[in-house]
């Protein structure tokens, strides 16, 4: 079973966004993508996936955030980039993917989410503006 999160931010998340991420994870490891290039994997040394992180989607409708994630996730504004996280069940990609997730939050504003709650603290960049 993985750990998933949902990043959910309030900027579109280019390339340099998406490659912190990366490197906020961890510079040894390997990244490969697969699925035709909609999924980057994060892997240890044997190659085995850690992370996978599917590319940024776009939410535009108001409330649909609520309606796939529940109401744990509170009131999302829209538009919003929903971009899924699954962590392995190997030692450490847990936190690999929490670091990510974290460093998109903590570049482009927004929030993370966990069907747990228990992912990383709700992060947004309130009063910031």
């Amino acid at each position: 079973m993985t750990y998933d999160l949902v990043a959910l931010v309030d900027g579109r998340p280019t390339s340099d966004d998406l490659l912190a991420g990366l490197a906020a994870a961890g510079s040894e490891l390997g990244v490969r993508a697969v699925s035709g290039g909609a999924v980057i994997q994060l892997c240890d040394d044997d190659g085995d996936p850690l992370v996978s992180i599917e590319m940024p989607l776009l939410i535009q409708v108001p409330g649909e955030v609520e309606r796939m994630l529940g109401p744990s996730v509170g009131q999302v504004q829209t538009p919003a980039w929903w971009v899924e996280i699954r962590a392995a069940t190997l030692d450490g990609a847990r936190e690999l993917a929490e670091k990510y997730a974290g460093t998109l939050v903590g570049r482009l504003g927004g929030r993370v989410w966990s069907p747990e709650g228990t992912g990383p603290a709700t992060t947004a960049n309130e009063g910031t503006n």
